[in-house]
């Protein structure tokens, strides 16, 4: 059967993650159904308007998920990071394994296994019932978004790159748009991806090296400011336990065989000068 007779099922499809593997999956041939709660929404209009089906319905209603499963090929798995993730990723690979997939892709989240004996993380959780029912399966666990770096969460509106990352920590970044690369991969090349979880990333780089590729790209500086993590603490004490790991431990990706995997894999400074140019314009004028 060809790729173009094959049908994956995205949720999340109006979001980041789900709208790149969308994005990615039709570029490849694939037959895309997107769960979407409104189909009237803008971000839904235009997944119909490039050629994918649209399957009303939302993770809290099993009906509907088992609905929109009927007849697909696979399934792309992401969920909101809120209190009932752990819960709507389960009953996703639950409905999976019950309408016979032959391959689910779910999207962790980097370093889920280490993170998790730090702290409770839903996404490890989810990936331990996927292992548990055995269906079978393809864990991507993408690093932090470049897209979240030339945002508020970072400062930068202050003028400043600020973080509570140490300064020799290299911070894995990966483009958004690469994350629905790799989900595409995954469906493409199912012998080198299922029964695996693979992390991935599109560039390693130190808070200075970072502060340094955004003042290149802004055409002024913005030095790095690093947070003191009792002030992180204050104000938010599970980020502190985040960082507190980071800095510690955190987690490595093998660049080179990700590159081979994917030649078009973004650095930050390809990010910054085509997909992030927009965003710093946004932000400093």
């Amino acid at each position: 059967m060809r790729q173009t007779d094959r049908t994956i099922l995205v949720t999340g499809a109006t979001g980041q993650q789900g709208g790149a593997a969308a994005a990615a999956l039709l570029a490849d041939g694939w037959q895309v159904r997107a769960l979407v709660r409104e189909p009237a929404a803008p971000a839904a209009v235009a997944l119909a308007a490039a050629g994918a089906q649209l399957a009303v319905g939302n993770l809290d209603d099993r009906a509907s998920v088992d609905a929109a499963m009927r007849g697909a090929h696979g399934v792309y798995s992401v969920q909101p990071a809120d209190e009932h993730e752990a819960r709507r990723g389960r009953a996703v690979a639950d409905a999976a394994a019950a309408a016979g997939v032959a391959h689910l892709v779910y999207m962790s989240t980097g370093g889920a296994e280490r993170q998790s004996r730090v702290r409770a993380l839903a996404k490890w959780e989810i990936e331990e019932h996927i292992r548990a029912i055995g269906v079978p399966a393809t864990i991507l666990r993408p690093a932090g978004f470049m897209e979240d770096v030339v945002s508020q969460r970072f400062g930068l509106h202050t003028g400043r790159f600020a973080t509570a990352v140490d300064p020799g920590v290299r911070f894995q970044l990966i483009a958004v748009r690469d994350i629905g690369a790799f989900a595409a991969l995954a469906f493409g090349s199912p012998t080198d991806y299922l029964g695996r979880a693979v992390e991935i990333a599109g560039d390693a780089l130190t808070p200075g090296e970072i502060a340094a590729a955004l003042s290149r790209a802004a055409g002024r500086d913005i030095p790095y400011a690093q947070v003191p993590m009792d002030v992180l603490r204050e104000h938010s004490p599970g980020a502190a336990t985040v960082f507190e790991w980071v800095n510690r431990e955190y987690y490595t990706t093998d660049l080179a065989a990700l590159g081979a995997a994917h030649p078009a894999l973004t650095t930050f400074d390809t990010w910054l000068a085509t997909d992030g140019k927009g965003r710093l314009a946004t932000l400093f004028g």
